[in-house]
């Protein structure tokens, strides 16, 4: 049984990944008291330890508000944290497994699918910081394997945590009877975490590099969002509450939709996401009976 050592185990995607894989694998979960990922003695003593096989660094800042008003604390989790855990990982043999972010592309004007090789330019502190995460990474180990992770969702389950999602976002709209503005000149993937998690144990045996992770989304936001109220049976009066947002992002479009063929390619093709509306009708099938409003 491989022991994957996961941190940032508490967050969304991390307490997903140990309730569906603690019986498949020996799983580490440290908390910061443990093992705080921005002291480099503290994580290389925890390595030496515990001798994980791999390494799932899901710890992070998210919350690209927050990082934008407190950049130096971002950098200090984000970049020198992330580069502290990798190159102790790779100090001990464990393949390094490291969440970056669809946030990289935020400064790109072209519109479709990205693919990996595009010329990225983030235009926000989180996207930067993902970025320079990325470099100082590559430079420690051609081995390790960063993901682009796209926005996720899941339903609400006791227990595990929950942030403002995309179905989130708009069914609190819709039963609180407050207007949610969403943008039309933005394109990204929306992707159900359930499969972000199914495949993660995958990525392990990848080739070192950067892959896109999620899925494909060829719709603005708010298009996405009139769909997934469609699936719902919105109709009538509550579809005032989802309204369309045309002054967000005057600058440019904002287009984070990212490719998943590389990714399908690596890994020949056991990684194959649903795309932004598919998985959305996954999510409710499985999930939820249809509402209707």
């Amino acid at each position: 049984m491989q022991t994957i050592l996961v941190t940032g185990a508490s967050g969304f995607v991390g307490s997903r990944f140990v309730e569906r894989w603690r019986n498949e694998y020996r799983i580490l979960a440290p908390t910061h008291r443990e093992m705080d990922i921005t002291d480099a003695a503290s994580v290389e003593s925890y390595m030496v330890a515990n001798q994980p096989d791999v390494v799932l660094h899901l710890a992070a800042i998210s919350n690209t508000g927050y990082c934008e008003q407190h950049p130096e604390e971002s950098y200090r989790v984000n970049v020198l944290g992330a580069e502290n855990v990798a190159r102790a990982s790779v100090g001990r043999g464990a393949k390094f497994i490291f969440f970056s972010s669809d946030q990289v592309y935020n400064g790109n004007t072209e519109l479709g699918l990205l693919s990996e090789n595009v010329a990225v330019s983030p235009e926000n502190v989180y996207g930067k910081h993902k970025l320079e995460a990325e470099s100082r990474i590559a430079a420690i180990s051609a081995d390790a394997v960063m993901l682009r992770a796209t926005w996720m969702y899941d339903a609400h389950r006791e227990g595990l945590p929950r942030h403002n999602d995309f179905v989130h976002n708009i069914t609190t709209a819709i039963d609180s009877r407050t207007p949610l503005a969403v943008p039309v000149r933005e394109y990204r993937g929306i992707t159900w975490v359930r499969e972000a998690v199914d495949f993660l144990p995958v990525t392990f045996s990848l080739q070192g590099g950067v892959y896109n992770y999620g899925a494909e989304n060829m719709r603005d936001t708010y298009e996405t969002a009139c769909c997934y109220c469609e699936m719902l049976g919105v109709g009538g009066a509550a579809l005032q509450y989802i309204t369309p947002d045309y002054e967000r992002f005057p600058a440019h479009e904002r287009n984070i939709s990212i490719s998943g063929d590389k990714l399908f390619r690596a890994s020949g093709g056991r990684i194959c996401f649903s795309n932004t509306i598919n998985g959305l009708r996954l999510f409710l099938d499985i999930t939820f009976s249809t509402r209707t409003y």
